[in-house]
């Protein structure tokens, strides 16, 4: 899953990948990779600027649908998830040719140059070269680097001077879902042990392909066109796939346009004055079938079925690495249910009062909620849509993550024994990886030798305790020789043996002493992380996140000045904590008795803040005030006759009296 926050350090007026937390720096145009959900964080309720995607891109997520549910938290279950769409989004997104440099206006003489190229990831799946003012960085998406893949993209014209040698990127921002030191089979060669596996049964035999995310449409046209037989999908999918054949409505006789090199096999073409059909059909009487669970289809649900499961490698002792917890993509050619960040934040507040509903799961369900919050990002359930009962219960939402728990535990599968070794298995697995291991990322980094490499997926802690870095990685094959992301992940580290060490000196104070806490939040962009406020915990050190709702936001330099009070948040865990500004402001009661507990020095009134509610009072603005208070109290309280109130303008530097409120 990515925890890319959509800064790029060299050009900070963008945003890719990321649309959330643009309350504190609007970006100037955002860019969309493809169509994977933890690529879409925030892009529902996205109304500017303008997002630049692929063709391919564009049309599927017009189509796409989302089904977020919502948490009655007063029943303490979980409501029928709603539908959402991106449509609103028709006049936002906006779609650039692959393979074409384009100039993007950011702004009245400020520009910015993308070319988009293919990443070999799934339909409409794009990277992002930048270049502008002396800049140039490559931002690779999700992408599979097989070497055929990655020969092809050095020999692009638009990037052949970065992959000769000509001009040098200065950053590549690099899907790192999977370091794992393996080889894994080429697509080509997952593909040729799937056909060969299926030519083994009967020609009666009825097949099930597990396409539940984008990604597989190859491994659609190949059976196809081996077992000669078209593949029943729903009308989800269906809708999904037309779109990537447009046609224009103008010219009665216009040629068509595929937007995929796929869309022609799987969804049609038109060939002189004939139309010809595709391979995906709404007819269940076929041998292949990708149709949802519970939509109906009487072939899957009478008859016998082989599954079709595509996993990540066949390893080398010869068990079977499955794709769980790898990457992005999750189930978005699914319907299932999803929880958004505002939902997850009520769920942990619920968890921490009562254990009990975590059974055996209860540490790594926390761990998976905690960490789609830190990166912002939505957690789908291992539930239908059709089979969510009216009040899904918390209990029976716990369930479905500590599915994925244990799927992440066993990620490692033992081929399946059959019993007779003359009897065909019913499940299928064949190497499909969409994501690359570290030899495939390392031929891609030598390819193109930047000056450093961000990665785009990170979890921290682990990193951490692995000593992973960007130095030990790739930085034998980089041209520079200064890693951005380890400086901070060092600064973490630091962060964190410092807290440690605190945490244990202070392991004999009382239990009832209230700390404050922060997430260790992975260093997802080259920027200082923003200012956010602490967390409680309570007794056992657990974070206690109140229900509000939850919004990252952008990372921005705050100066320190020295009329400010800081205090530094800590860690329950020992992680570091972002800094509070603490504003020299009296409360109520010191107000009310005419008492000053403010220590300044004998400059500070020529100090002249921007917020008022911060700001020094001169004596004049004071005494006002003070009577202005007392008098609205004593007409509160009816003694005697109406006073006039007199207040203090904000509009001219608190030093002109406004007219009194009258005396009705």
């Amino acid at each position: 899953m990515s925890t890319f926050n959509g800064i790029i350090h060299e050009f900070p007026d963008i945003r890719v990948d990321f649309f959330r937390g643009f309350d504190r720096q609007p970006p100037l145009a955002c860019f969309l990779s493809h169509v994977h959900s933890d690529h879409l964080a925030g892009l529902d309720r996205l109304r500017s600027p303008f997002v630049y995607c692929s063709s391919a891109t564009r049309e599927i997520l017009l189509r796409l649908e989302k089904y977020p549910c919502r948490l009655n938290y007063a029943k303490g279950i979980f409501e029928d998830p709603r539908m959402q769409t991106y449509k609103h989004l028709a006049k936002v997104l906006k779609p650039i040719p692959l393979d074409t440099p384009t100039m993007v206006e950011l702004e009245p003489d400020k520009n910015i140059q993308v070319t988009l190229l293919d990443a070999n990831h799934c339909a409409g799946a794009v990277m992002f070269l930048f270049e502008g003012n002396g800049k140039a960085i490559l931002y690779t998406g999700d992408i599979r680097s097989e070497p055929w893949w990655v020969n092809s993209i050095a020999r692009n014209p638009s990037i052949i001077e970065y992959s000769t040698g000509l001009k040098i990127l200065d950053c590549v921002y690099l899907d790192t879902s999977m370091l794992d030191d393996l080889p894994l089979q080429t697509k080509a060669e997952g593909l040729g042990e799937l056909l060969e596996k299926v030519g083994r049964y009967p020609e009666d035999t009825i097949f099930h392909m597990q396409a539940w995310t984008y990604g597989y449409e190859e491994v659609w046209v190949a059976l196809s066109k081996t077992l000669n037989s078209k593949i029943h999908v729903d009308k989800y999918k269906m809708g999904v796939y037309k779109s990537l054949v447009t046609k224009s409505t103008d010219k009665r006789f216009a040629a068509q346009t595929h937007l995929t090199k796929e869309a022609p096999y799987l969804v049609g073409f038109t060939c002189g004055n004939n139309q010809r059909e595709g391979c995906l059909t709404l007819d269940e009487n076929v041998r292949i079938h990708s149709c949802e669970k519970g939509m109906g289809c009487t072939v899957t649900e009478t008859r016998p079925i082989v599954w079709i499961q595509p996993i990540v490698a066949h390893l080398e002792d010869g068990r079977d690495m499955v794709e769980v917890g790898i990457g992005g993509g999750g189930d978005d050619l699914a319907q299932k249910p999803s929880l958004d960040t505002e939902d997850i934040l009520a769920l942990i507040e619920i968890i921490s009062q009562n254990d009990s509903l975590l059974c055996d799961f209860g540490s790594e369900v926390k761990q998976i909620l905690k960490k789609a919050l830190a990166t912002s990002r939505d957690i789908e359930l291992d539930i239908e849509v059709s089979d969510f009962t009216e009040g899904e219960s918390i209990k029976e939402i716990l369930n479905s993550l500590a599915k994925k728990v244990t799927a992440i535990r066993n990620p490692i599968k033992k081929p399946e024994e059959n019993g007779h070794h003359y009897q065909l298995p019913n499940r299928i697995r064949f190497p499909y990886a969409r994501h690359s291991s570290l030899p495939e990322l390392r031929y891609f980094v030598k390819t193109f030798k930047p000056k450093d490499i961000w990665p785009c997926t990170v979890d921290p802690v682990s990193w951490l305790d692995r000593a992973i870095t960007i130095r030990g990685l790739f930085g034998d094959i980089c041209s520079g020789d200064v890693f951005k992301h380890d400086l901070q992940m060092d600064q973490l580290s630091e962060a964190r043996r410092q807290l440690k060490e605190k945490s244990e000196g202070e392991e004999n104070e009382p239990e009832t002493q209230q700390t404050t806490v922060s997430r260790l939040g992975p260093p997802s962009s080259p920027v200082i992380p923003s200012i956010a406020p602490p967390q409680p915990c309570d007794s056992n050190n657990r974070n206690i996140t109140p229900t509000r709702k939850f919004s990252p936001t952008v990372s921005s330099h705050m100066p320190r000045s020295r009329h400010t009070n800081f205090e530094t948040a800590q860690d329950c865990n020992g992680a570091p904590s972002s800094v509070l500004p603490q504003q020299d402001k009296r409360d109520y009661d010191s107000f009310r008795h005419d008492q000053d507990t403010s220590v300044g020095s004998d400059d500070d009134e020529d100090l002249i803040l921007q917020d008022s509610q911060a700001s020094k009072l001169s004596a004049h603005a004071y005494e006002t005030r003070l009577r202005a208070f007392q008098a609205a109290r004593a007409n509160m309280e009816g003694n005697g006759p109406w006073n006039s109130i007199n207040l203090i303008s904000t509009t001219d530097n608190h030093s002109t009296l406004e007219p009194d409120l009258g005396n009705s």
